[in-house]
């Protein structure tokens, strides 16, 4: 018959039976390579995407039909959500198949919808040419595409995990998502639903972890084999972790201060113990190696592959599945997890090893100096720049302890910076404490008292005036005044305390209490100065939890350090019984989110509140003038 064919006719034949040949499978590395496109939206740097060498084994894994569950523990600046990206590409242009995206809640789900998946699918014309336009998909989060549809959700409501049936499931900043969705579960649990009807089906989550042994990202992470990615040492060759410890940060002394030469940071080899510049960090990537670090058992022992250094690794062959599997050092045999059903593949990884140009080691050395000595900076900088949980220190004090160490001095001691008074209000008192505050956010309690009545009193008052107008004295004789006063005005006697600050309103301001418990995400500042919406007062708000953070910690302080509480022998030990009045736990709320929050362990807690109030007070102060900062720093 192909005899009475013309030669056209032949060719077009021939190109149909080519376009019908089943295609050789490729994995998302080598489309994202051929095909790959930053977007403007997203990226600093657009155009084609060249992919790190640390990115490329995990984009590999995630359309590896062996790997059910991928983890990736991470900092931020590290490009997981572009590696997202390109597995959503290839879903849609090369293996076709459903793939749901869960970002924890729906306006994180329009965003990646706007500035990711569009520009995805406009600059990326083999995903572009697959996508079917309908008017119902332009209106939604959803796009269909020959064989499945990609769908961006949010994670916190179970409607959106129901009725939907996927090969591919993916979780963006899983720590975000809450622990139990809507009473019905755990967003993995809810996910993996998702995708029963597929040998191959597969879930990838990526997340900055926050609270450690409350964090559901690390706690899925230990599932996996633990990855990290080694470098070699350019002096030793010696393969290692690059890790944060390792990362030297020199420090001179200038007149008896302390300054950190960050500019000088290196990292140390481990085993040669050469220091390496950030400029051999490519060449080092480039020859890294993702390694199982999860101890196994073989051989009638528990083995610690960190500490045997034993691992499969063909340098021949790069796309031989077995590379980075742990061995046993006895059979020498891969890890038993390993050798039977399907894989959970885990991957740490921080800014360290990035290479954003403001991720540079001399970058990281200089967010850790500034982080020093604040404890919310360095559980953000543990997050965001380590890709490590924070280790919430469990603060137990003890009021006989604290009534020890209190110091022989009645006068101001010379130096103070500011003098402020703060006031607690009650049914039948108000009470009061006088902090001096100094450099370092170092401070020194002066006096606290009660001056009894009932506030609706007018005496109660003019006393309260008395004593702020009152001067005090330094130990050198310097005359000083209470700069400012501070009252709490929530639940007793609102109105009388309205009144008294209007008519002193330079010397006094009110303040209220925001005892809602802290979310991990919480970014709230320690004080926050608001105009009321029913009278226009001025009121200072106050982080509750986050000032008692602060304070628990500081008060284990050694005396001589920057942010220590001192407090003379005037406070007794019912002073100090009501400082250690309550202690932190971790709740879910309703939403199935991790809060902290603090409870009470005796009724009595007001010296608790007026230590909470002069640090509130003292970080608005320095929020609101100008030149005025007393922040711990090591290096000024």
């Amino acid at each position: 018959m192909s005899e009475n064919l013309t030669a056209k006719q032949q060719s077009v034949i021939s190109d149909i039976f080519k376009e019908l040949k089943p295609k050789p499978k490729t994995n998302a590395l080598e489309f994202a390579k051929k095909h790959g496109f930053l977007s403007p939206e997203s990226s600093a740097v657009t155009g084609r995407f060249v992919p790190f060498a640390y990115q490329e084994e995990p984009l590999k894994a995630m359309s590896d039909d062996d790997i059910e569950l991928i983890v990736w523990m991470k900092s931020t600046r590290v490009g997981y959500t572009k590696l997202v990206n390109f597995k959503v590409a290839y879903n849609i242009a090369e293996d076709p198949a459903t793939i749901l995206v869960f970002q924890p809640n729906d306006g994180k789900a329009k965003d990646w919808a706007k500035d990711e998946l569009k520009p995805l699918i406009r600059d990326m014309p083999i995903v572009g040419e697959k996508i079917i336009r309908t008017r119902e998909d332009d209106l939604t989060m959803k796009k269909s595409f020959f064989g499945g549809y990609i769908s961006s959700r949010g994670g916190k409501a179970v409607s959106n995990y129901a009725s939907a049936t996927a090969r591919d499931v993916v979780f963006d900043e899983y720590d975000r998502f809450p622990d139990d969705v809507d009473g019905e579960g755990d967003p993995y649990a809810l996910g993996v639903k998702r995708i029963e009807s597929y040998w191959n089906g597969k879930v990838i989550i990526g997340s900055t972890p926050r609270i450690k042994d409350h964090s559901k990202t690390e706690a899925k992470f230990n599932e996996t084999d633990k990855r990290y990615r080694y470098l070699p040492c350019p002096h030793c060759n010696h393969y290692q972790i690059l890790e944060f410890p390792n990362l030297i940060i020199p420090q001179e002394y200038r007149e008896g201060v302390k300054h950190w030469k960050t500019e000088d940071t290196k990292l140390k080899c481990i085993k040669c113990e050469e220091l390496i510049d950030h400029k051999n960090k490519k060449q080092m990537d480039s020859k890294g190696r993702w390694l199982q670090t999860k101890e196994f058992f073989c051989c009638d022992n528990w083995q610690k592959p960190k500490d045997n250094e034993h691992w499969y690794y063909n340098e021949d062959d790069k796309e031989d599945k077995k590379n980075g599997e742990a061995l046993c050092i006895h059979c020498d045999l891969t890890a038993e997890y390993n050798r039977n059903g399907r894989k959970k593949r885990g991957y740490h990884i921080w800014a360290g090893y990035s290479f954003q140009p403001n991720t540079t080691w001399v970058k990281i050395a200089e967010a850790f100096v500034d982080a020093l000595g604040n404890v919310e900076k360095m559980k953000s900088f543990k997050n965001t720049w380590l890709g490590e949980t924070f280790e919430e220190k469990t603060v137990k004090l003890e009021s006989n302890d604290l009534l020890e160490k209190v110091e022989d001095y009645d006068n101001v001691p010379d130096g103070a910076k500011v003098v402020l008074m703060t006031v607690d209000t009650q049914d039948d008192r108000l009470e009061y404490l006088i902090t001096a505050w100094y450099k370092g956010e170092t401070s020194y309690n002066i006096k606290a008292g009660k001056i009894m009545g009932d506030p609706i009193n007018q005496h109660v008052w003019d006393e309260l005036l008395r004593i702020h107008d009152t001067p005090l004295f330094e130990q050198g004789g310097k005359q000083l005044k209470i700069y400012k006063s501070f009252i709490d005005m929530a639940g007793h006697k609102t109105d009388e305390v309205k009144k008294f600050v209007r008519k002193n309103k330079s010397k006094f301001m009110m303040l209220k209490g925001d005892s809602r418990e802290q979310k991990e995400n919480d970014s709230r500042p320690v004080a926050l100065m608001k105009k009321s919406t029913v009278d226009e007062s001025i009121i200072m708000w106050v982080s509750t939890s986050k000032a008692k953070d602060i304070i628990f910690e500081r008060l284990t302080l050694n005396q001589n350090d920057d942010g220590y509480i001192h407090h003379n022998a005037t406070f007794d030990e019912e002073w100090f019984n009501q400082i250690t009045s309550e202690k932190k736990v971790f709740k879910k709320n309703k939403r199935g989110f991790i809060e902290e929050t603090y409870i009470k362990q005796r009724d009595r807690n007001e010296a608790l509140d007026l230590l909470v109030y002069q640090l509130a007070a003292v970080r608005l102060l320095q929020q609101q003038i100008k030149g005025f900062d007393l922040s711990i720093k090591e290096d000024s």
